[in-house]
């Protein structure tokens, strides 16, 4: 339990145990899973934990204020890891009314079975608790559809859900000003691209509908609350929305028999010859959730990968799957790759990322078998003709 501001308490929790999201996206530093109280006269509890933590969570409820008189409980978000500790803390508080969205009322009870004592809030709604006021805005398919925030009118705290969140457990302070927020851009961004990025324009919604609300601490549900800094965090969500990308290259190949491997460190020269960062991921051996991370993050990508099944390398079609689901738009792309007899899987892949307007840089490079100190030679171009494009 932590104070944040007068009359408002953290009592979220760390996870370790977790090692994949949602079932998918891997946990290497684990997740936080955020709470608050906000006290006046009545006492609000603004969203649960995941049902795993929930003794943890009730201690430290219970440090901030008998649950009896806890009065509401507030859903942003039906996400199990958020709610799914619903029950046991209406056990505790039989005074406690649920405020949520109309849409939430539905997933509350097919979730929970809870049809009594739920309030459907509406856009702009306002809840008195004495000596402040909470204000509801609707934030739909942020991620999900029922999605709302809280405001704290008084204090100027948006309790933003999964928007402005992350990866990474708070196990150093839970704000921007006792750590460095560095070390927790690259989740941000990971946990943007794997999480929300299907969304983003409703993530623009919710931004512009919201930016007329002076904001002095935002407190999301996942990550890092942010005290010091808000503009900082609302920042990168403004450009990660808008699909800006750092003037940096990645490159992401994959091998079956090492014939697509000897060119990698050909395109590296010719990325470094440019001047320009590089990073070099591996189909097989790193996870799509970081594929995507550094798809989102760098302006330029070159693909290599081998001709499998008559296509695309198995790894390289998720990927690309992957970056027609999530709607990464606007990259530069370049191709390598070996094949024996079928010709066509770099051209497949090409005509899959033009669909989301990638510019893609000629020649598609594929070669028969092993690479030839030719192809080598044009190897180094495409790495350099891709990182001169990315600095513009």
């Amino acid at each position: 339990m932590k104070k944040i501001v007068s009359g408002i308490y953290y009592v979220g929790v760390n996870d370790y145990e977790t090692d994949l999201f949602e079932g998918l996206w891997p946990l290497p530093e684990g997740v936080s899973y955020n709470s608050y109280i906000v006290k006046g006269e009545k006492t609000a509890v603004i969203d649960t934990v995941k049902i795993h933590f929930v003794d943890e969570f009730l201690k430290k409820v219970e440090e901030v204020t008998p649950f009896e008189e806890i009065d509401y409980i507030i859903l942003n978000h039906l996400e199990p890891d958020h709610s799914s500790s619903l029950v046991r803390l209406l056990e505790k508080t039989p005074n406690a009314k649920i405020y949520c969205s109309k849409k939430a009322q539905g997933m509350v009870e097919s979730l929970y079975r809870i049809t009594e004592k739920v309030h459907v809030v509406e856009e702009g709604e306002t809840l008195n608790l004495g000596d402040r006021e909470l204000v509801f805005y609707m934030d739909p398919l942020v991620h999900w559809p029922e999605t709302m925030v809280t405001y704290d009118s008084r204090e100027q705290v948006l309790f933003s859900c999964d928007a402005f969140g992350s990866y990474k457990a708070l196990d150093v302070g839970i704000f921007d000003d006792e750590v460095n927020p560095d070390d927790y851009y690259e989740e941000t961004i990971r946990y943007f691209s794997n999480i929300v990025a299907k969304y983003v324009k409703y993530v623009k919604k919710a931004m512009e509908k919201l930016s007329g609300l002076p904001i002095k601490i935002i407190a999301p549900a996942h990550g890092l609350i942010w005290r010091k800094d808000p503009g900082r965090i609302i920042k990168l969500y403004e450009d990660i929305s808008e699909r800006k990308a750092n003037p940096s290259v990645v490159i992401i190949w994959g091998s079956m028999y090492g014939n697509t491997k000897q060119v990698v460190n050909h395109v590296v020269e010719g990325v470094k010859e440019a001047g320009v960062e590089v990073t070099v991921l591996d189909f097989s051996r790193h996870d799509l959730s970081y594929l995507l991370k550094e798809s989102w993050k760098n302006k330029g990508i070159i693909l290599g990968f081998p001709t499998y099944d008559g296509g695309p390398f198995l790894k390289t079609s998720y990927y690309l799957h992957l970056m027609k689901r999530k709607n990464l738009r606007d990259r530069i792309v370049g191709f390598f790759g070996s094949s024996m007899w079928s010709g066509r899987a770099l051209k497949q892949a090409a005509d899959d990322l033009r669909e989301l307007d990638w510019e893609i840089v000629e020649p598609l490079l594929e070669f028969k078998g092993a690479p030839t100190e030719e192809l080598l030679k044009h190897a180094k171009e495409l790495g350099k003709t891709i990182a001169e494009k990315a600095k513009q």
